[in-house]
């Protein structure tokens, strides 16, 4: 069975690691499955779970739900950030966990530390201790992930706050936030559904539950708080922008506006026709070029009273 990565007993203290070849699921076992490997499928259904319940686990694009079918059958799908090596984590790992007449099956596509945290520890006898602690475990690791990443990204804002230029790092940033949105809001909902089920393993754990909802609620109250930041910073970089061309523009039509009389009358003693004054005389120049400087010095004091430099 190339398909089970981990196999564990609940039924009797203290936990154990058993076989990854059982012919059927048993009650207060653990049972967590790579999602895409062949063979499981087909050991699902071998094992009485309806197909509609096995297409629901086994589904290739899933958003966080909470599906409640009878009090022995459940299915809770949950999203977390992926901190593998070399991911990226908004790129989010979905785990299905579906409890099954005193089972729990969990199935994954991406490796979770969350889950090989869990498996690590109850490797060395510090693990949970029932069903519904590896249930709550879970949602909390996956949760406290996320919340380390949005630690990250705090400081990436504040870096950001100091920036001059609508940099890529800051677009990156909020698009990955906004992905993570996406499935962060409807797993608050699942959570709270579940919580709120009249599940037996759900009211065991209330107050962890509470706990969890709390936590996940303040995790998507955080994530619309630096959405507006960095719309509040993506905003005020474009002002900055705007008003910095407007003063350019400005300051070009200053610039025009001062040549414009120079322009004109060297435009117009250019033409080649007769009758320009002072050609015969050896000063023109001269005093046209100091008409000139006149004529700048006396735009600039307009300009100065009608204080268009002080802009």
């Amino acid at each position: 069975m190339d398909f089970l990565l981990d196999h564990w007993s609940f039924a009797t203290p203290p936990t154990a690691q058993l076989s990854l070849q059982p012919k059927k699921i048993e009650a207060d076992h653990w049972y967590h499955c790579q999602r895409d490997k062949a063979g499981l499928r087909e050991w699902l259904i071998d094992n009485a779970i309806p197909l509609s319940i096995v297409d629901s686990l086994l589904a290739e694009d899933t958003r966080p739900l909470f599906e409640q079918y009878d009090e022995q059958r459940f299915l809770l799908i949950l999203r977390g950030v992926n901190l593998n090596d070399n991911a990226d984590p908004s790129d989010m790992l979905s785990v299905r966990i579906l409890y099954y007449h005193g089972a729990l099956i969990s199935s994954r596509k991406i490796s979770s530390k969350t889950i090989n945290l869990i498996s690590s520890a109850l490797q060395q006898g510090n693990g949970p201790k029932s069903l519904a602690d590896v249930l709550v475990t879970i949602i909390d690791g996956l949760s406290k992930n996320i919340d380390d990443y949005l630690d990250s990204v705090e400081e990436k804002i504040t870096r950001f706050e100091s920036e001059t230029e609508l940099s890529d790092p800051l677009i990156q940033t909020h698009k990955a936030l906004l992905k993570i949105k996406r499935f962060i809001k409807p797993q608050q909902y699942a959570l709270e559904d579940y919580q709120n089920s009249n599940l037996l393993m759900a009211n065991h754990k209330q107050l962890n539950l509470r706990h969890s909802v709390n936590t996940i609620t303040r995790i998507n109250e955080t994530l619309d708080f630096f959405l507006s930041e960095l719309d509040i910073i993506k905003g005020e970089l474009r002002q900055y922008h705007a008003e910095k061309m407007n003063q350019n523009t400005y300051l070009f039509s200053v610039i025009a506006a001062i040549f414009l009389p120079a322009s004109f009358l060297t435009g117009l003693l250019g033409v080649n026709v007769g009758g320009i004054p002072g050609t015969d005389s050896p000063i023109a120049f001269g005093v046209f070029c100091a008409g000139l400087l006149a004529i700048f010095v006396m735009e600039f004091w307009i300009l100065r009273r009608l204080r268009f430099l002080t802009n």
